[in-house]
């Protein structure tokens, strides 16, 4: 996956993860409008949480 690849206009952006880096730098972009129902979900596998 390259970033041309997923440039696009998006609906919703949600953190995955349990350390909140992604959702802060949301935040810090205005791109974080709610807190999504996984930002505090571990999960050793993303492939687990597809």
């Amino acid at each position: 996956m390259n970033l041309e690849g997923i440039k696009g206009q998006y609906d919703a952006i949600f953190s995955l993860g349990d350390l909140c880096l992604t959702s802060l730098q949301l935040k810090d972009n205005n791109l974080r409008t709610f807190s999504g129902i996984l930002d505090w979900v571990s999960s050793p596998s993303l492939k687990n949480v597809n």
